[in-house]
């Protein structure tokens, strides 16, 4: 029931803002490039249905909010409906055939459907360039630490090694090990590392894993047995620290626990995991002097990768921050944001040709209340929460619509390359066959997605 309230009281605001900028920059990608050609734009419309309020423009175009929010779309001079998939049949003028879509050639009436998600991505590309450049971009090194006896230690990593090839991609920052862990989450991972001079190569069995966040949400990944390589300093405590109590202060560095050396970060849990409640003794520097505490590690639950709960003794404390920002000038962050758009890309078609393949679960498709849900997730990080999720979105929206199914712009593009090819286009009742099917596969995907989101929202 909270989960119901949370949609419509915090969810539901938040999601129509982001839908609605973002279809607009998709529909008026359409418009743009529709009156580059002079092609006349009838309506304009945000969302579906009846009109809740408009205008009309001094060239005619008719721009309106409608009662649905859940899309929109623009009506060019001509269309038979919204899609733009058919030309209405209707007697035009002589100067009316010069401004309708289906009298274009075919260049310009692809460029008029692919302005829609190429919109979408240069929206994506810019918001990243202006944060890449004011605020310079996430980068954490990929030095790993291996945890004893997982998959990265059994395909002979050790801590300290740094990853430079991992899945056949190549990794310059350990964000791109946490992308390809999501990807893959049981097939076999050739790696290639660094160690010292030598560069090795060898072969990671990722452990799948199954995870629920603190928003319910169902989190999968292949477990590699690796983590950030992060010195063992104090970076701050979390509640009700026994550390802390046990007078540890942010900026000491852990040497030793119970006379084991810690080497690094997370080489704490390994150490104590098993020592909830009892005390243990930790050797720590503080301004280059050693000094000793008993400390009672806090008994926890967690849940291991096969959904078994286990107690383990945590010291609470945090890392000191190991991601920086990577300052970059105009054409570096250009670049950056490139390899952002391009690697969100590759993520999405790689995810449903997995979900097609039935390598990844169905049900992780979403729909308008996971979109719903993560924007009011997101707005609980601010501002920087918001932002990433509308270049997620964005990007998502734009790369979605260019998947070949007719009713996207992708199909539409589809039947332009028969028609340049076979120098005709494809009959009306060809293309009608398709429309129906393509409604029948986006109808039935649209399902799938709401069954899931209402799964969701009842957990």
């Amino acid at each position: 029931m909270q989960s119901i309230v949370s949609l419509f009281t915090t969810y539901l605001p938040y999601f129509v803002l982001v839908l609605t900028l973002l279809v607009f920059v998709h529909e008026y990608g359409h418009y743009w490039v529709g009156r580059r050609f002079g092609i006349h734009a009838e309506v304009f419309s945000i969302g579906f249905g009846p009109e809740i309020f408009g205008w009309t423009d001094r060239n005619g175009t008719r721009w309106k909010v409608s009662m649905i929010p859940l899309g929109g779309y623009v009506k060019f001079l001509g269309d038979s409906d919204a899609t733009s998939a058919t030309p209405s049949g209707e007697p035009l003028s002589e100067s009316e055939r010069k401004r309708a879509f289906f009298s274009q050639p075919l260049y310009a009436r692809a460029a008029v459907v692919l302005g829609g998600p190429m919109a979408n991505l240069l929206f994506a590309f810019l918001l990243l360039t202006g944060v890449f450049f004011f605020a310079g971009e996430p980068y954490t090194p990929t030095t790993v630490a291996v945890q004893v006896d997982g998959p990265a230690a059994k395909a002979g990593l050790r801590t300290g090694d740094e990853i430079v090839r991992l899945a056949d991609k190549r990794i310059d920052r350990y964000e791109d090990i946490q992308e390809a862990q999501f990807l893959y989450w049981a097939k076999p991972m050739p790696v290639e590392f660094r160690r010292g001079k030598q560069l090795l190569r060898g072969e990671i069995q990722p452990q799948y894993c199954e995870r629920t966040d603190r928003y319910n949400n169902t989190l999968r990944y292949g477990d590699l047995g690796i983590d950030q390589f992060v010195r063992p300093v104090v970076g701050g405590f979390t509640a009700n620290s026994p550390a802390e109590a046990a007078g540890l202060k942010v900026g000491d560095l852990l040497v030793a626990i119970d006379g084991k050396p810690v080497e690094y970060f997370s080489r704490i849990p390994e150490l104590i995991g098993s020592r909830g409640g009892q005390p243990v003794q930790v050797r720590y520097e503080r301004d280059g002097r050693y000094g000793e505490a008993t400390i009672t590690p806090i008994l926890d639950k967690t849940v291991d990768c096969a959904g078994k709960e286990q107690i383990v003794g945590r010291l609470r404390v945090r890392p000191a921050a190991v991601t920086e920002l990577r300052q970059h000038g105009v054409i570096g962050a250009m670049g950056a944001g490139v390899r952002a758009v391009w690697g969100m890309t590759s993520m999405f078609y790689t995810s449903m040709g997995q979900i097609l393949t039935a390598t990844r679960p169905v049900d992780e498709l979403g729909g308008p209340i996971r979109i719903a849900k993560a924007a009011g997730e997101a707005s609980y990080a601010g501002w920087t929460g918001i932002l990433n999720l509308v270049i997620a979105l964005s990007v998502v929206l734009g790369i979605f619509n260019l998947l070949p199914v007719p009713m996207l712009d992708g199909g539409h593009l589809a039947m332009y390359a028969y028609e340049a090819v076979r120098g005709k286009p494809l009959s009306l009742r060809a293309q009608e066959v398709g429309l129906k099917l393509g409604f029948a596969l986006v109808i039935g995907m649209a399902l799938i997605a709401t069954f899931n989101d209402i799964r969701l929202l009842l957990r």
